[in-house]
């Protein structure tokens, strides 16, 4: 399979790594990738890109392009790879970030391609800080990019919120089209192997409470809450250490302006005995400073998603954050964190007395509690959760029965799943089957013995059963049939794009494209369609 990746801007954020979660999930499950991006932070310098073909940060560094203005780049990003790589063969499958511009360009050139779109946040509700005119801009593109999306087969949002934020400006795409997948968190764990999350009950006590925050530099992150909470406890007669780590942006004004007024805004409180400036650290510095602390702190309010509470759970430290946003979902209130009502220095301050005065977390400091919390983790939001969601989605987008959204949102509100893991689905009276493969929903799936911790990261056999539309059990459209059912199991290997049928068939989306081609019936045989939705 060809596998041509759109993501304009690579720095050092969340979107970022979860393209290079993409990028390495595509490459292991042995496809052809092609990277297309206008520039790489040189955070990125050691990273290994084996596998993967990247196109454009030679050329783009030379070209006037805005930081920031990604309907612009992936727009060129779109029209470069049609000059430079058409000659390749058209792409069986494009994923896109942050800009829907170039989807109705590569549809059209492509037209059997599929196109998944990976939602960060809509862009009109992207509030830059820049000048007027941008601002302006900025809005006009946002409204544009409602009609792009009807072009766009399947969007991935990174959260719960930010889903119900694309259904509120994007009215006109279907739920059937939109699937939440969480980013993954531990593409730092891959670079950096040998550090291994440690109880705080494992390792000396600080002498002084150690409180971590871990963001890049930015207006939107109000980071100048932390400073207000420092002077808000010291005037109490509390004086913990509180690390302030982070990227700064050196090519967007914004950031380094920001950095500089944290700072000037810190020696004016006189507060530097309490706090503590980390500009850049590395990966290793970074899971260091994890190991150290004694809490960690996430400022953002209406946060997307926010990889930095997935990161704190991981290394089992207890979190602050504000009660909004992805946070609020991800964030097991007096279990794993604590959440603040309000973006407030005072509010934040209470939390951090809060955390100061508890002894411990036993959901994080207990190892035999912990492995609970670890098994969320892992199914929900590890690098192996995150390429089975997407795994199940592509799989969806490659079936050659995928569905009209219409039926598509039926059977979401029709599907009826059953104790033996088998789904009946009725659409439009007829009968159908429904395939679940992965998983839906990890801790659900791990209470009902689904997927046993033994076997995380592989795929489970399911069964599907087909119905008429007065219920009753009709006999598999297979050559061969098993009392009515037709056992079907995904591979681990191939994931995505791959699945072996019992009766030796195998059904992959280069075997279906080839064999539509020469007028080949498909493995259906009896015509039926059949729905594939991710659980």
């Amino acid at each position: 399979m060809l596998v041509v990746i759109i993501h304009p801007e690579q720095w050092n954020g969340g979107s970022d790594r979860c393209t290079i979660g993409l990028l390495r999930h595509f490459v292991q499950a042995g496809h052809k990738v092609f990277w297309l991006t206008t520039m790489i932070d040189t955070y990125w310098a050691g990273e290994d890109f084996h596998g993967v073909e990247i196109i454009g940060p030679s050329l783009f560094a030379h070209m006037p392009l805005h930081p920031g203005d990604w309907y612009t780049q992936n727009t060129a990003l779109a029209l470069y790879y049609l000059f430079s790589k058409r000659g390749m063969g058209s792409p069986d499958l494009v994923v896109v970030d942050h800009s829907a511009s170039c989807v109705p360009l590569l549809k059209w050139f492509f037209p059997r391609c599929r196109v998944l779109f990976y939602c960060h946040f809509p862009q009109q509700l992207v509030t830059p800080s820049r000048f007027f005119l941008y601002r302006w801009y900025a809005y006009l593109m946002g409204l544009v990019e409602g009609r792009l999306f009807e072009y766009v087969d399947i969007v991935l949002v990174n959260s719960e919120f930010t889903g119900r934020q694309f259904r509120q400006v994007m009215p006109t795409v279907s739920d059937a089209k939109i699937r939440v997948v969480y980013p993954p968190c531990d593409v730092d764990s891959l670079r950096c192997a040998w550090v291994r999350p440690i109880s705080r009950a494992d390792r000396p006590p600080n002498e002084r409470y150690l409180f971590l925050s871990m963001n890049r530099f930015w207006p939107e992150k109000r980071l100048e809450i932390i400073i207000e909470a420092a002077a808000e406890l010291k005037r109490r007669g509390l004086r913990p250490r509180i690390q302030m780590a982070g990227s700064v942006m050196p090519h967007i004004p914004e950031s380094r302006i920001y950095y500089q007024e944290l700072q000037s805004h810190c020696k004016q409180l006189e507060l530097d005995d309490l706090i503590e400036f980390l500009p850049d650290p590395t990966d290793e510095r970074k899971f260091e400073l994890y190991r150290q602390c004694d809490s960690v702190i996430y400022t953002p309010p209406n946060e997307h998603f926010g990889i930095v509470p997935i990161e704190a759970l991981e290394q089992r430290r207890p979190v602050i954050v504000n009660n909004s946003g992805g946070p609020a979902e991800t964030v097991l209130e007096d279990i794993t964190g604590t959440r603040i009502a309000d973006t407030c220095g005072v509010l934040l301050a209470n939390a951090m007395a809060s955390h100061m005065g508890r002894k411990e977390w036993p959901q994080l400091d207990k190892d035999e509690l912990y492995s609970k919390q670890r098994i969320r983790f892992d199914e929900k939001f590890s690098w192996k959760g995150f390429g089975r969601r997407v795994d199940e989605a592509i799989a969806e987008l490659f079936s050659v029965d995928h569905p009209p959204t219409e039926e598509m949102a039926q059977i979401t509100a029709e599907r009826r799943p059953q104790q033996n893991e088998t789904v009946h689905v009725h659409i439009n009276g007829q009968s159908k089957c429904h395939q679940q493969n992965g998983i839906s929903d990890s801790n659900t799936d791990l209470e009902r013995g689904i997927i046993p911790p033994s076997r995380r990261g592989t795929f489970s056999p399911q069964r599907v059963k087909f119905l008429s539309p007065n219920g009753t059990h009709l006999p598999p459209p297979a050559a061969q049939t098993n009392g009515g059912e037709v056992p079907v199991t995904i591979g681990s290997k191939v994931s995505a794009f791959s699945a072996v049928l019992t009766n030796g068939h195998r059904n992959t989306a280069l075997h279906r494209r080839h064999s539509e081609a020469k007028g080949k019936k498909n493995w259906a045989m009896s015509g039926k369609q059949t729905d594939r939705k991710n659980a």
